[in-house]
């Protein structure tokens, strides 16, 4: 009854696991979902545009967005993937494990079994004739008593263990199916994203050539930049919010905004000693090779006769591989008209770096990452392989010239 008790018990913890897996599974999917969507909103709004006009800049535009919504998927996937790779290696442990078990139950009970063979089972009756005095006879039958309940828990202990084992080796199989099953979406999904490469790179071949679409391009950074500066507003106001919930309730002493901005990040840092404002000249370009084709500040376009405003810097990349130049988490991964997918990573002491016009993004949201950490590529655009790179104290964007090494 025990032994049953202890299998229904084991049964129902898997199944509450396996249920509250199975609620994660449903969420990613319906935000899987809700992606392929968006990209078949897209589809269709392409196809009505290049039946007006084949290749415009909002057409770029448009491949550009679906490729930022595959690259979503892909990677969404491809963690699933690895969750369950290691779920696998867990389970395949935890077989390994009752399996020994199961085999030093077997052993123990087989040396009881070749005794017993070899000298005969020593009955209670014997025992009391044998023994010397009733003590000895009464000690006697109490061993042999206990003696045979270890034997007889032993074989409970292995039934109990190889239903274990049957339920972990359903589950493991369970588990093996569905990466398969990923796996095979997630190269689907690859497949597509390789074709929306391809028909992006002729369009920017086509696009080249025409010098009206770089107007439309200011244009789309302009607003871009606003987006920008909104999304770090945002960011600051979250994180201030559970420093404000906290000085209420404990009614501390009202202090300067400034210098509860410039702590509020410390906490989530502790692995780190050095905070942001002390690597200033000395941070490493977020690229090994480039050229930098546009200062931070005013500039004015002599062809366009407009002037704008880059709160960052514009690196022409030789190598597109694209590294974290701080510590810090990644705090959003969105996709801006003008600049593409854009990272924003925040660093200990309310600083933020800006990484635009990525691809193939190696990192994900609340991701905890490390100076030097890949966190993507640059993408192709109109004028080639070209980082933008912004950093934010608090809510103003600063000069990333004075802070890089030189």
């Amino acid at each position: 009854m025990v032994k049953i008790l202890y299998i229904v018990l084991f049964i129902i913890s898997t199944d509450f696991v396996i249920l509250s897996q199975n609620k994660e599974i449903e969420e990613e999917t319906k935000r899987l979902d809700d992606l392929r969507n968006q990209i078949r909103n897209l589809e269709r709004e392409l196809e009505i545009n290049q039946k007006k006009e084949k290749n415009s800049y909002s057409n770029y535009a448009n491949l550009n967005k679906q490729k930022f919504y595959f690259e979503k998927i892909v990677s969404a996937l491809r963690s699933e993937e690895n969750t369950k790779s290691h779920q696998i290696d867990k389970i395949k442990e935890e077989i390994k494990l009752k399996e020994n078990q199961i085999n030093q139950i077997k052993s123990d009970y087989s040396k009881y079994a070749v005794y017993n063979y070899k000298y005969g089972r020593i009955s209670e009756l014997e025992s009391i004739i044998n023994s010397k005095n009733m003590r000895q006879a009464i000690l006697r039958i109490k061993y042999l008593r206990d003696f045979s309940n270890r034997q007889q828990n032993k074989i409970k202990d292995l039934n109990t263990k190889i239903a274990e084992l049957n339920i972990m080796q359903n589950k493991l199989a369970k588990e093996i199916e569905e990466k398969r099953l990923l796996t095979a979406e997630k190269n689907k999904e690859l497949s597509l994203l390789k074709d929306k490469l391809n028909s992006e790179e002729k369009l920017l071949n086509e696009l080249r050539k025409d010098r009206t679409v770089l107007s439309k391009q200011i244009a789309d950074k302009k607003k871009s930049e606003i987006a920008i500066k909104n999304l770090i507003e945002k960011l600051i106001s979250e994180a201030q919010k559970p420093r404000q919930i906290a000085k209420k309730n404990t009614e501390k002493i009202e202090t300067k905004n400034d210098i509860v901005e410039e702590k509020i990040f410390d906490n989530e840092f502790l692995t780190s000693s050095v905070s942001f404002s002390e690597l200033k000249g000395r941070l490493a370009f977020p690229v090994s090779r480039g050229k930098i084709i546009s200062d931070f500040g005013s500039k004015q376009n002599m062809k366009l006769k407009t002037i704008s405003v880059n709160y960052g810097i514009d690196i022409l990349c030789t190598d597109p591989v694209v590294k974290s130049v701080s510590d810090g988490i990644v705090s959003a991964i969105e996709w801006l008209p003008g600049y593409g997918t854009v990272v924003i990573i925040t660093h200990k002491g309310n600083y933020r770096t800006v990484y635009g016009h990525l691809e193939n993004i190696q990192v994900s949201e609340n991701q905890k990452v490390n100076a030097g950490s890949v966190i993507g590529y640059v993408s192709n655009g109109l004028e080639g392989r070209v980082l933008h790179f912004q950093i934010w104290n608090g809510r103003q964007s600063v000069d990333p010239n004075s802070w890089l090494k030189n």
